[in-house]
């Protein structure tokens, strides 16, 4: 186990596999978005976020490390280092990024921005700044209670994988910051209504489904016969 604070980024930790401690960090939250239009002839503004949903923009992961070899301060040991971990976080599109800080959650998020480095005597801080969706991701999808690893505080015991014979009316619980559209799987044939919303699914795995849980409890209708298990995990400011 490593004796620092750590993240992990494309499946390499940044002290285990390069040695990094982290000297400053700054998680950052996102700002609202809001979509609104005045109203003609009268006061005030009309929110979008009644039909549109409540929107976020982007938020910023700020590190900086310290690099270099602390016991020889050689500035060769330094620069290599340098060059290995910049070709760890820059390249690629969005991916997982891992807080050990945060357990249970990660961030979906890239590098844009150049980091910067700021040397002395050998050694060095690296400054780091990660692009990511605005929501922290829960690391197990709803309904997945392992009692070891269940959060008293945030997370909701229920059952998300249902058996259906008939009809069956059961409430989901989204405990997410925003909606959240579900992946399904079905065996059999069964129609799905939810938040005067209906759907028909024949056998099969299904994503970016066109149904959504909204913030909180949804009461769900469910006919026909077979299993169906709703597959989405929370996302938190």
């Amino acid at each position: 186990m490593a004796k620092w604070k750590q993240i992990y980024w494309d499946d390499q930790a940044s002290f285990a596999d390069f040695g990094l401690t982290i000297n400053q960090k700054e998680i950052g939250n996102p700002a609202k978005i809001k979509r609104r239009i005045a109203i003609p002839n009268g006061n005030g503004y009309y929110d979008y976020a009644a039909i549109l949903g409540e929107q976020y923009g982007e938020r910023q992961l700020k590190y900086t490390f310290n690099l270099g070899d602390y016991r020889t301060l050689r500035k060769d040991i330094m620069n290599v280092k340098k060059i290995q971990v910049l070709n760890w976080l820059v390249p690629g599109i969005q991916r997982k990024l891992v807080d050990d800080s945060i357990p249970g959650y990660y961030f979906m998020a890239e590098v844009q921005e150049a980091p910067t480095f700021t040397e002395w005597k050998g050694t060095g801080t690296l400054a780091v700044t990660f692009t990511a969706y605005p929501f922290k991701i829960s690391d197990k999808l709803e309904g997945d209670d392992i009692w070891d690893d269940f959060n008293f505080e945030l997370d909701i015991a229920q059952i998300t994988d249902l058996t259906v014979n008939g009809s069956r009316t059961v409430t989901i619980i989204n405990s997410s910051a925003i909606k959240i559209a579900p992946d399904v799987d079905v065996t059999g044939a069964l129609t799905v209504n939810l938040n005067g919303q209906t759907v028909d699914f024949k056998a099969g795995s299904y994503s970016r489904t066109s149904i959504k849980f909204n913030r909180g409890e949804n009461l769900i209708t469910l006919t026909g016969n077979g299993t169906i298990y709703f597959k989405f995990r929370k996302e938190l400011l």
